[in-house]
């Protein structure tokens, strides 16, 4: 028996590119902007798919690929230059409408652990277990393009960092039976100063999140001020 289309929603069984993956970049974005932005119905952003290239396309609502220009191979996916709407759907659905619901679920799933966190990693101190917070936070940061996902991991990671902060001073109480006065107070001296550079980088990162302009270079300037972690690559998506 023949098995039916994939319906919204669906996941594909394997991992293969769609033929508008092969299109520049610039068309995925236009798809993006007429669907979201215009409003524009499969069938109209279909329809439009097919005039002449404008590079004026969002005023004068001419085409948005650049069909004169795509190499051979690519063409041919398409015989009559033009976005079927079928192919525009399932796209969209995958590329844009699935990846978005996966990055709230791990948004979500960052604030039931930064939750999980203030109950009882903050008591405990566990510092494999505030590795293992820092990382998944890190990770929904550095991904949730949406300002409450982003906000929430934000805070997450300020508070993360500050119990971390509080746990290194901690250490070095503990050592002072052991350690000679010097070594004490060239150890106290090294915690104040990133003391003084963790404080600096929150209260930057706090006033922007309030402000909501928290980004990929704020995530990478707690990285390194707060963590010593090396900043992270630009991510790009189609």
């Amino acid at each position: 028996m023949k098995s039916s289309r994939p319906k919204t929603g669906d996941k594909r069984r394997a991992n293969q590119p769609l033929k508008i993956d092969r299109l520049p970049a610039v068309v995925h974005e236009a798809i993006q902007y007429l669907k979201n932005i215009r409003g524009k119905t499969w069938q109209e952003i279909e329809e439009q798919s097919s005039r002449p290239f404008s590079a004026n396309w969002q005023k004068d609502f001419g085409g948005f690929v650049p069909w004169e220009t795509l190499p051979i191979d690519v063409l041919e996916l398409f015989p009559d230059l033009r976005l079927p709407h079928t192919n525009l759907h399932r796209w969209y659905d995958l590329r844009v409408s699935q990846v978005q619901a996966e990055v709230m679920a791990r948004s979500e799933q960052a604030r039931v652990i930064a939750r999980a966190f203030a109950k009882s990693v903050v008591a405990k101190s566990d510092e494999a277990v505030i590795n293992a917070a820092r990382d998944q936070i890190m990770s929904v940061l550095s991904e949730d393009a949406s300002p409450k996902g982003r906000m929430s991991a934000a805070k997450a990671l300020i508070g993360l960092a500050e119990v971390m902060q509080g746990a290194r001073g901690n250490k070095i109480k503990e050592r002072k039976a052991t350690v000679d006065e010097r070594r004490i107070r060239m150890a106290e001296e090294k915690e104040k100063l990133a003391r003084q550079r963790m404080e600096a980088a929150t209260t930057q990162a706090a006033k922007k999140i309030k402000d909501g302009k928290f980004g990929i270079d704020d995530i990478n300037a707690l990285r390194e001020k707060v963590f010593g972690m090396p900043p992270l690559e630009a991510v790009t998506h189609a």
